[in-house]
C-alpha cells in the first residue's frame, strides 16, 4: 500500500510539472504568439499559475474524494435532495394555505382554492363566492374592457 501511495504521490508531481509545462507552451503559443494579448510566460510562471489553478478549483469536488469534502458536499443522493425539496414545497403550501403540517390535503386544496378564488374575485371586483364559470366570465369581461381602452388610447 505505501508502494502504491508514493507512486501516486509521485505521479501527481510528476503530473503537475508536466501540466505546467503544457500551459506554458499553450499560454505562450496562443495568448502570447497568435494573439498577442499578453506576455510571455516562463517556466516558473506558468507553475505559479497552475499552482493558483489547482488551489482555486480545489474544493470543486473535481478530483477530490469524498473525505476531503467538506460535509455540506458529502453524500449528495437524489432521494436526499428530493425529500428535501418536498418537505420545502410542503412547508411552503401549508404556511400559505396558513395550516398545520399534520392537516388533511384535502382539507388545505380547499383553502387555497377559495384563496385563489378570493384574489381573482378582488382583481374583477366580483363577488368571491360565485361559482367558477361566472369568475371566468367576470374574467373576460374585464380584459375586454382593458383591451377596449387600450385600443380607444391608441
Amino acid at each position: 500500500m505505501r508502494l502504491l501511495t508514493k507512486l501516486v504521490a509521485c505521479g501527481g508531481v510528476a503530473a503537475f510539472f508536466f501540466f505546467s509545462w503544457v500551459i506554458m507552451m499553450l499560454w505562450n503559443s496562443i495568448l502570447a504568439g497568435h494573439l498577442g494579448l499578453l506576455p510571455v510566460l516562463n517556466y516558473l510562471q506558468a507553475a505559479g499559475l497552475w499552482f493558483l489553478f489547482i488551489l482555486f478549483f480545489a474544493w470543486t469536488g473535481i478530483g477530490v474524494n469524498g473525505r476531503v469534502l467538506p460535509p455540506w458536499r458529502r453524500e449528495r443522493t437524489w432521494d436526499k435532495t428530493v425529500d428535501r425539496i418536498e418537505s420545502k414545497i410542503r412547508h411552503g403550501i401549508f404556511h400559505w394555505g396558513e395550516r398545520k403540517n399534520e392537516e388533511n390535503w384535502e382539507e388545505l386544496g380547499d383553502k387555497i382554492e377559495k384563496r385563489v378564488k378570493r384574489g381573482i374575485a378582488h382583481w374583477v371586483d366580483a363577488d368571491p363566492d360565485m361559482e367558477w364559470d361566472d369568475l371566468g366570465k367576470s374574467i373576460e369581461e374585464k380584459i375586454k374592457r382593458k383591451v377596449r381602452d387600450w385600443a380607444d388610447e391608441g
